[in-house]
């Protein structure tokens, strides 16, 4: 039994070491500065 447990826990410490990470989020200013290229096609009225 302590062997399957063992190997349990050693997947789950390389699965854990080897994580792939995804970057830095941005910003919402740092989105703002690259323009109006929205997934949403919303844009800001001229108002705000």
């Amino acid at each position: 039994m302590t062997s399957s447990k063992n190997r349990r826990e050693n997947a789950w410490k390389s699965r854990k070491q080897n994580q792939k990470p995804h970057g830095e989020v941005k910003s919402l200013a740092e989105l703002d500065q690259e323009g109006g290229n929205s997934s949403t096609g919303y844009s800001k009225p001229e108002q705000w």
